[in-house]
């Protein structure tokens, strides 16, 4: 199985809107626990000028239902700010096993990152870094 937005990305949208790290996890802990993860890290300002080529901000993206800015693109910069910081918290700390990979680049050489951790963790059956869980451990 591969998913995108897997339990990380509610664990990390719900400490951002203020729920309990440990609730969260025991929330989750029903979740199977992955192979791999993959954490695609980016700035929010570098990760403005993809989602406006899009041609939108999504409400909910935004942390509008939150109130963090006067306007969506406020909204969004703040909220989607707090989610980075959070990921990278996690990706440092519970869940230094992550496989981070530095999503600045074009999304061809992304593309060739993923699939070199991909490779890396079928050929060496674990991922650099160790495995990956949402329990404690």
């Amino acid at each position: 199985m591969l998913a995108d937005r897997y339990i990380y990305t509610a664990i990390a949208r719900g400490i951002v809107r203020g729920a309990e790290p440990e609730w969260l996890r025991d929330l989750y802990g029903f979740a199977v626990v992955p192979d791999l993860v993959c954490y695609l890290q980016l700035s929010v300002k570098e990760l403005i000028p993809r989602v406006l080529s899009t041609g939108k901000i999504n409400y909910w993206e935004s942390g509008m239902d939150m109130n963090y800015g006067d306007d969506l693109y406020d909204s969004f910069v703040t909220y989607q700010g707090a989610v980075i910081e959070e990921f990278d918290r996690m990706a440092a700390g519970e869940y230094s096993n992550f496989v981070t990979l530095d999503a600045r680049e074009e999304p061809e050489v992304t593309q060739k990152r993923l699939r070199s951790a991909v490779a890396a963790y079928l050929e060496n059956g674990a991922p650099a870094g160790g495995g990956n869980g949402v329990g404690r451990g």
